[in-house]
């Protein structure tokens, strides 16, 4: 069972912060690869955020959010008092454009395609 104390206060938290991210580590020093990533969303989106590092009490957050919102990996992100997902569903409604509207936010403008790998000449063979 959750430290009852801890859950009320990330309860709290969240109902504080119309967007807030449970992450490892901090928006300016990520600490894992799925943290920045979400970071890099946000930050493309232009939106206020609150983040929380995770890392100086990981167990007992992860039985909190358990029991929370069911979800005991990190990161988490949370909008309007609920859990949006971790990474990857953060990067799929970023794409799909589900994220802006779930947010309140405008839509970036999507990065440019990269251009096309240039072509070798092709192999001679004598």
């Amino acid at each position: 069972m959750a430290d009852a104390e801890l859950k009320t206060k990330v309860e709290e938290l969240i109902a504080a912060n119309s967007v807030l991210l449970f992450m490892k580590g901090t928006p300016d020093a990520p600490r894992c690869g799925f943290s920045m990533r979400v970071v890099q969303v946000l930050d493309a989106m232009d939106v206020e955020y609150g983040a929380i590092d995770v890392l100086p009490a990981l167990q007992p957050l992860r039985e909190v959010t358990a029991e929370i919102a069911d979800w005991q990996t990190f990161p988490q992100l949370y909008a309007n008092g609920e859990l949006v997902g971790g990474a990857d569903l953060v990067e799929e409604l970023f794409e799909s454009g589900e994220l802006a509207e779930t947010l309140g936010v405008e839509q970036p403008q999507s990065a440019p395609e990269a251009a096309p790998p240039a072509q070798s000449p092709p192999l001679q063979i004598e």
